[in-house]
């Protein structure tokens, strides 16, 4: 395997990311001991990160802010890369392998401000010159049944089912739109078999 690899796990809110995310995390761990694992969220909780999560929770259109939403992002992003994912990845000691696993990345900014009317290409072009991730899951859910997951929680803007409609569209379009290894899993079904998928695919990449 390579010495370092950038794994990515996208989708709507209630595709299962964050349980995703845990269990590949464990079971790289209890893999191989010469695996270093980091595991990173976008936005992050830097300046601009924090900025977003204000924003997402204080607004009520979602449609509103979408150029503004996009800049902090792309902003959140480049410090996230150049002071976080960057240096794990080349800190690489002897015969280690680093691996960072990292909750949404500029996919989500495709499909979620994509949703809210800014063009699709000024989106990509404007995260091009980002690192592209060794593979990317995108989780792919039915709206209704995401949001029946997370019914508990308090809602974001975002969290409305026409709007995840269209972001759910957003992401399944990437695979054509990009040329990254993305991988688009089907994650209405049980958590343990959507992780079986993922971790399917993780094996031919680390084998």
């Amino acid at each position: 395997m390579k010495k370092s690899l950038f794994i990515v796990i996208d989708g709507i809110d209630g595709s299962g990311k964050t349980e995703i995310i845990k269990l590949l995390h464990n079971y790289l761990f209890s893999k191989s001991k010469k695996y270093r694992i980091l595991t990173t969220r976008e936005p992050t909780n830097g300046v601009y990160g924090k900025s977003v999560r204000e924003m997402l929770a204080k607004e009520k259109d979602p449609l509103s802010s979408s150029k503004k939403l996009m800049e902090l992002f792309v902003k959140d992003r480049e410090i996230h890369l150049k002071e976080t994912i960057e240096p794990f990845l080349r800190n690489v000691k002897g015969n280690e392998a680093n691996i960072v696993l990292c909750d949404r990345y500029y996919y989500s900014t495709i499909a979620f401000q994509g949703a809210q009317g800014l063009g699709i290409q000024e989106i990509i072009d404007a995260n091009k010159s980002f690192r592209k991730p060794d593979i990317a899951f995108i989780l792919d859910v039915d709206p209704m049944l995401a949001l029946e997951r997370i019914q508990y929680r308090k809602k974001e803007k975002f969290e409305r089912l026409e709007f995840m409609k269209k972001i759910r569209q957003n992401f399944l379009k990437l695979p054509e739109l990009l040329e990254d290894n993305i991988r688009v899993i089907n994650s209405s079904k049980p958590l343990k078999q959507v992780f079986e998928n993922v971790k399917k695919e993780t094996g031919r990449i680390i084998s």
